[in-house]
């Protein structure tokens, strides 16, 4: 058992009789965890900690809780739609797993990837695949990627990537991503629970937005809400499949009673399954690494000796991982299912706020508080 599988064993509402112990010594670090939490995000909100502002405007992604939320198709949405309408994006990502020492790196000028995912991160070289004529830049500081993106690249809009906690920076716009599925979690904060920070920091919302959407599940609405603000539902929808080292794609159908095998290092590899089963693929033969996993040598051979004796015609994994798998031959073939985020419900609301102007856009400073 993974030590990733014996957390959240721990954290279930359903733990065993002798996981308690470790719940409870979980849940009093916790407390004192979710107390810095509220003192941080209480010292940036009465400005005794300034954020600093860029003069053009700033679109935060993120959530309250660990793990996939869908928080990457957003901002590939988000660019994507904010491109359509004569705007010049930039994407701006911390680079989580990337190695490379330089206070600000390019992953992508627009034009040309010009960084690796253990250089760059996994997420930010896929976004830089994905989107044409958006730049993409990881840093420590965003803010110093953000002044980067406006001198350097002419950007005129930036996308925070998992941003919801990265409070040093102003933002313009702060949309929260939800599991409509698990909101919450356990709804206890971390490491007793996936919350981030306290459940009232969802107040710092601008807009919620409900991701793996299914009308069963509950009535759409989101508790708390406090500032009463707009809810939008989204759900991902495949696209294509496609051979990243050559760039072929093949539709849809090409899964259509194939039986394949299936790889991923996501937060939820459960999803993953059910949609190429929903394609009509039979999955026979499955591996769910931890999300961001870095692939060795051998574990790629297993992968693809277990499917090939499991009768697998093919190979598929997700976009994210598939960045990471350029140099490798598979003697199978293999594809990366490719996803788009869909508005299933407030587009409105969706393109409402993110085409609106800052009220102050170009007026402020950049030492100016939230």
């Amino acid at each position: 058992m993974s030590i990733e599988s014996l957390y959240y064993q721990v954290i279930s509402p359903d733990r065993k009789y002798y996981h308690v112990p470790m719940y409870l010594f979980l849940k009093s670090v916790s407390v004192f965890y979710g107390i810095m939490q509220k003192l941080r995000a209480g010292c940036y909100r009465k400005k005794i900690l300034p954020a600093r502002k860029l003069e053009k405007r700033v679109i935060s992604v993120g959530n309250l809780t660990l793990g996939g939320t869908g928080k990457t198709p957003t901002v590939v949405c988000i660019a994507e739609t904010l491109q359509a309408h004569g705007h010049r994006p930039a994407v701006l990502s911390r680079g989580y797993g990337g190695e490379s020492p330089l206070a600000v790196n390019v992953v992508s000028d627009g034009h040309s990837v010009l960084l690796t995912p253990a250089e760059a991160g996994d997420e930010p070289v896929m976004m830089a695949r994905r989107l044409d004529g958006v730049p993409v830049l990881t840093a420590k500081s965003r803010y110093a990627s953000g002044r980067f993106a406006i001198d350097t690249l002419g950007a005129d809009v930036l996308i925070l990537d998992d941003g919801f906690q990265h409070l040093p920076l102003h933002r313009d716009l702060n949309i929260l991503l939800c599991d409509h599925q698990s909101p919450f979690g356990n709804g206890c904060i971390f490491p007793a629970g996936e919350l981030r920070e306290p459940l009232q920091e969802i107040e710092r919302a601008d807009l919620i937005c409900l991701t793996r959407f299914r009308p069963t599940v509950g009535d759409g609405a989101v508790t708390p809400n406090p500032r009463n603000v707009p809810v939008i539902a989204t759900q991902l929808r495949p696209v294509d499949l496609v051979h990243p080292p050559t760039g072929e794609t093949q539709p849809l159908s090409h899964l259509q009673g194939r039986k394949i095998g299936l790889f991923c290092g996501i937060g939820n590899p459960a999803d993953f399954k059910a949609s190429l089963e929903a394609l009509g693929a039979e999955v026979v033969s499955k591996f769910a690494f931890p999300d961001h996993y870095a692939y060795r040598a051998e574990d790629l051979q297993e992968i693809e000796a277990r499917a090939v004796k499991a009768g697998a015609e093919l190979l598929v994994t997700t976009e994210k991982d598939a960045v990471k798998l350029f140099d490798h031959a598979f003697a199978l073939p293999w594809y990366a299912l490719r996803v788009s985020l869909e508005v299933v419900e407030g587009r409105e609301h969706w393109l409402r706020l993110l085409l609106a102007e800052s009220d102050d856009d170009g007026a402020g400073g950049p030492h100016d508080g939230v």
